[in-house]
């Protein structure tokens, strides 16, 4: 005998083989553990489009460069232990379909892939010509409850913080870093899933963030395709340094000599020595 509900006396119950009566809510327990779908859908920021919708921006730039996007610092547990000892409800990390660093990492992947501005993007290639490396400060959906006179209000928040490089692997060289913040809030009178829609605030949040970093992105290199390149034909001359200016000096015309006149002797007064006679010379 099969299994069949009753609902004569407006009870529903099941009716076993053996003939007794199973409690309904017991079946609809039973029946949501043998079903392979978990009763809570985690949220997919990657392929739900009402989460993200993509694209968030479309350029008519495009560069001749490969990039990889890697998530490489995920600093929530740090900033978002403080901003949960509100009274705020959080999304916990576990609604997510994955783990939100790499969530956010595939987000990036094919944003850049869909705008246009390269030849390839991928989370996989070391090999590119830019590196995009990302530190994931904060990532927050949260809902608060109010109250507007008899209706009651409910506040959804979304919240991204990151710090953004890029690197230029051929040259060695970083050519962008800054930090970008991302913040949305709506007030919604009644609604039922209530981490749905703060799900839907935060993708809000990171399309704001990645627009920006996108445009400042493609002004960078515009700036650095317009700075002038110098081409060099065969090996670069050393350059010599212009002899220094000697200072013309200035010759001085040669001293005259001054001849010193020697005082004259005085003259010897010498002796008349009167007649001189000559002797003959021989025998005498």
């Amino acid at each position: 005998m099969k299994c069949y509900e009753k609902f004569s006396k407006g009870k529903g119950q099941k009716i076993a083989p053996g003939g007794k009566r199973i409690p309904l809510i017991l079946s609809i327990f039973l029946l949501l553990i043998a079903s392979p779908v978990s009763p809570k859908e985690a949220f997919d920021m990657v392929l739900n489009s009402e989460i993200y919708p993509y694209p968030a921006y479309s350029f008519k730039t495009h560069f001749r460069h490969s990039l990889q996007v890697k998530v490489i610092e995920d600093n929530r547990l740090d900033y978002e232990g403080i901003s949960k000892s509100d009274l705020a409800n959080h999304v916990d990390a576990s609604s997510w379909s994955e783990p939100i660093a790499i969530m956010v990492e595939k987000v990036l992947e094919r944003e850049f892939l869909l705008s246009n501005l390269f030849d390839s993007v991928s989370r996989h290639d070391e090999r590119s010509s830019l590196l995009l490396e990302i530190d994931l400060n904060f990532f927050s959906a949260a809902w608060r409850a109010g109250r507007s006179g008899l209706k009651p209000i409910f506040t959804i928040y979304g919240a991204v913080d990151l710090n953004a490089s890029l690197i230029s692997r051929r040259k060695r060289k970083i050519l962008l870093i800054r930090n970008y913040r991302g913040n949305t809030e709506e007030e919604i009178t009644q609604f039922r899933n209530k981490e749905g829609h703060a799900a839907i605030e935060v993708g809000k949040a990171l399309k704001r963030v990645t627009v920006s970093l996108m445009k400042d992105i493609k002004y960078r290199l515009e700036n650095l395709e317009a700075e002038p390149v110098e081409v060099r034909k065969g090996p670069t001359p050393i350059k010599k340094r212009p002899p220094k200016k000697q200072r013309a000096i200035k010759k001085r015309p040669p001293r005259k000599e001054q001849t010193v006149k020697k005082p004259k002797k005085p003259a010897i007064p010498q002796k008349d020595p009167g007649q001189i006679v000559l002797e003959p010379i021989g025998p005498k």
